[in-house]
């Protein structure tokens, strides 16, 4: 590949006369000189030049040389002058469109103090190949003039850094960043004729050229866009913000930068193109007294050739930065933006450029913290983060608890919409915990109810360091504190021995039963074969209606399962599990199935940060409230019942046509009821009691008192509505999501008080631990751990136990009685 070669002509000697508004040039001498220097347009300093010209021309040390040209611009009558190494890039870039530029003229003046100073004419003189010049008065090319005061102060707080740098950086002149300082002379040549060899070479037919009064230069690509669209004075919020864009305009359109010069104050950026005379250049500024950035100067159009460039091994890999902006344009304040690995060929397919999977990873997050933070910042704001959701959703209340170094340990917050409707829902509340999967850990707290229509109902939720004594009694306080302790309150949960104790001391009278499904799962674990079986038939034990059925069954359980009825005995009490010997109103709630669910959709969610996790808690809330209030709203007038408790008592009324029925007492409405079983049943429709006590426990009429109610309903204005519970209403359904939750809105649009902001909240302590992190629950007391997956002889749980798992780990966990919950 030839050395770049660039050739300038000049003349000398001559002055310049004023001819009414225009100057012109008169020569001392009838011929033009020629430079050919072996260097590219940017590597021709300032010093190089005059020193080439003063070689020339066999000046003497007497005096000082001025270089001047007439610019190539539109109605040009003044001269510029040359004094700087910005003025001589200036030059050499102006080209006509015959690919020409304007000769160079030479003046000498002995005046030492001339008031354009200049360099000593001997080359042999020592130069500050770092010096900066200003031309009075004269314009240059390559930007405008910078009038503005704040522009100027802010320049000259830039040159004032480099100053103090103790380094050479680039200079400033006019508003433009000198390229090249302080660079070492190459050899160069002097040549006055073709007789040096370049005879029939593009470089002699220059010259020739040169020699009949036009300059030659070299040759210059066709022009192309950047793509940027940039305009001069266009700002940024950041400097991020700026080199993202242009980082991805490098890639998307296939050209190479150079980052000449990158600081707090200032970003320089050429094309690597330059030394083959490639045009393209920006420099972005940071406002004085301001956080904005801002273009400086902008030359938007290349010279290279884009082939060449788009073929150059690329030296500038996709950054995470380059991934947040593709997810900020594709899921703009998403958190569930796609996996690591889809985000590489998206990526690729937007901005052209192939990332690493560890930086699509890191792109991710970054995508995340632009929406609400990072994890420290989650802390910070939490205080604020909460008085906008008070504001937003009034009637809310939250709590955060710090310690001594006011480092985070819990928060508690309840939706004002919750409150409210908890008033309308059975007084049955799920409690359950789940690890949160972020660097800080922590565990997710949850207590929930069940509607009528059996679905999920958040009450409240709290964020702790852990189950622990303290942990749980501090939740249990304040969810004491939003429903306080009501009659016939009842609890459901695991066997978690610190939730227990809790719900004790803070509900003294509350009942507390276990979840049937996870207790079955520890009791098959007592036994060594048929498992399912066991765990099966425990649970026909536990949803008894009668004693009498109870007993029966749990005869043939002990017998055929010894080792875990001696379990249980000893372990449990059996009014915390069995049905039938409850004390409380427990209704058709026997597994804390609601609270499951709410940990299951809220999966994805517990690997977010703080705030970034509520608000996905609170666009889900948000979601079913809206969802559950247009259900109700679309039932006709005439069902008075939830769907499905409607669907429940038509099935029953079928039944119940084919039972006899015996008034015993017309006063107290009570009926014997002949079974399908063959037994009879005593119902007492005035008290809601059937002998099955089907009709006491879950308050809605069963089959027998179906067909006392219907043989009471002749010549009565009486429907089986009437003897419902009224939490089944669809009256008192709609009225428990009367209310809309609201999302907290962008940190921009944050309105807090200053009491509120300057309450600070540091991130707990993080202590790494050995191995994986804990993503999985921990079994509670007495359930069965098994071997996990891929150990022992049958890679199942158990021992040695070769089974399927239908849907992997979590098809179990979230399997537990199926008929208590709807998980939407």
């Amino acid at each position: 590949m030839a050395s770049p070669i660039t050739i300038i002509c000049f003349d000398y000697g001559g002055s310049y006369i004023k001819d009414g508004a225009d100057i012109k040039w008169i020569s001392g001498e009838d011929q033009i000189h020629t430079l050919v220097m072996k260097k590219s347009v940017e590597e021709v300093t300032y010093s190089e030049l005059v020193e080439c010209i003063c070689r020339k021309i066999k000046a003497n040390g007497d005096g000082m040389v001025k270089i001047s040209y007439f610019p190539l611009v539109l109605y040009s009558n003044k001269p510029s002058y040359i004094w700087s190494d910005e003025d001589v890039l200036g030059y050499l870039m102006q080209v006509n469109h015959d690919k020409c530029r304007s000769v160079l003229h030479v003046e000498i003046s002995s005046d030492m103090d001339d008031t354009y100073g200049g360099l000593p004419l001997s080359g042999d003189d020592e130069t500050d190949e770092s010096y900066v010049g200003l031309s009075d008065g004269e314009d240059t090319d390559t930007e405008e003039d910078e009038t503005d005061e704040d522009e100027s102060e802010e320049d000259e707080t830039e040159q004032d850094g480099d100053e103090q740098d103790g380094t050479n950086h680039d200079h400033e002149m006019d508003g433009m960043v000198t390229l090249y300082t302080a660079e070492q002379h190459e050899d160069f040549e002097l040549h006055e004729n073709l007789e040096h060899g370049y005879e029939g070479t593009e470089v002699g037919m220059e010259v020739e050229a040169a020699r009949e009064g036009v300059e030659a230069t070299t040759v210059v690509e066709e022009e192309w866009d950047d793509g940027l669209d940039l305009v001069k004075g266009q700002e940024f919020r950041t400097k991020t913000a700026m080199q993202v864009l242009v980082q991805r305009g490098a890639h998307k359109n296939g050209f190479e930068y150079d980052t000449l010069k990158s600081d707090t104050g200032r970003f320089v950026a050429r094309c690597r193109g330059a030394k083959e005379g490639c045009k393209w250049y920006l420099r972005v500024v940071k406002l004085k007294n301001s956080d904005l950035w801002t273009v400086r100067t902008y030359v938007k159009s290349h010279t290279c050739s884009v082939v060449t460039t788009s073929t150059l091994r690329n030296g500038r890999r996709g950054t995470p930065q380059v991934v947040a902006s593709v997810l900020g344009e594709e899921y703009p304040g998403r958190y569930d933006t796609p996996r690591s690995s889809d985000l590489i060929s998206m990526v690729t397919r937007k901005v052209g450029v192939k990332v690493s999977y560890a930086t699509a990873w890191r792109g991710k997050r970054l995508a995340a913290n632009e929406v609400r933070g990072t994890p420290e910042e989650s802390f910070s704001m939490i205080h604020s983060y909460m008085h906008m959701l008070k504001l937003k959703n009034p009637d809310s209340v939250s709590y955060v608890e710090v310690d001594a170094a006011k480092r985070f340990k819990y928060l508690f917050f309840a939706f004002g919409a919750s409150i409210e409707g908890f008033v309308a829902m059975r007084k049955v509340i799920i409690v359950d915990g789940t690890h949160l999967k972020h660097v800080y850990g922590g565990v997710l707290l949850v207590a929930t109810a069940q509607d009528p229509d059996r679905h999920h109902y958040p009450i409240a939720f709290g964020v702790v360091d852990g189950e622990k004594d303290e942990s749980w009694t501090w939740f249990m306080n304040k969810l004491r504190s939003v429903i306080s302790d009501v009659d016939g309150l009842v609890f459901l949960s695991d066997r978690n021995a610190s939730l227990i104790k809790s719900i004790r001391e803070v509900f003294p009278t509350a009942a507390h039963g276990y979840c049937v499904w996870h207790l079955s799962q520890n009791v098959k674990g007592h036994v060594f074969n048929n498992r399912d079986v066991c765990a099966i038939k425990f649970r026909e034990c536990a949803y008894a209606y009668t004693v009498a059925e109870f007993d029966v069954l749990y005869d043939a359980f002990s017998r055929k399962y010894p080792s875990a009825a001696e379990y249980l005995e000893k372990s449990v009490e059996v009014g915390k599990w069995a049905r039938c010997y409850f004390e409380g109103d427990r209704y058709n709630v026997d597994t804390t199935n609601a609270a499951e669910s709410i940990n299951g959709v809220l999966r994805e969610a517990r690997k977010y940060f703080m705030l970034p996790m509520i608000d996905v808690i609170i666009k889900k809330m948000a979601e079913w409230f809206n969802k559950h209030r247009k259900k109700a709203a679309q039932i006709p007038a005439t069902k008075k019942l939830v769907p499905t408790v409607e669907t429940q008592l038509s099935k029953r009324s079928l039944e119940a046509r084919c039972l006899d029925v015996v008034e015993i007492n017309s006063f107290h409405l009570e009926y014997n009821v002949n079974g399908s079983d063959g037994k009879v049943y005593t119902v007492d429709l005035a008290r809601k009691m059937c002998s099955c006590r089907c009709f006491d426990i879950d308050k809605i009429p069963c089959v027998h008192a179906c067909a006392a109610a219907k043989f009471l309903s002749v010549g009565t204005d009486l429907h089986l509505q009437d003897f419902c519970s009224v939490y089944y209403t669809v009256e008192l359904w709609a009225l428990a999501y009367c209310r809309t939750i609201y999302p907290v809105p962008h940190q921009s649009e944050w309105v807090i008080p200053d009491e509120i902001r300057a309450l600070k909240v540091l991130p707990p302590l993080y202590v790494k631990k050995k191995g994986p992190t804990q993503k999985q629950r921990f079994p509670s007391a007495g359930e069965s751990r098994g071997r996990g997956r891929g150990r022992g002889r049958g890679m199942g749980r158990g021992r040695g136990r070769s089974r399927g798992r239908r849907g992997g780990r979590l098809y179990e966990y979230f399997e537990c009685g199926s008929t208590s919950a709807t998980a939407e």
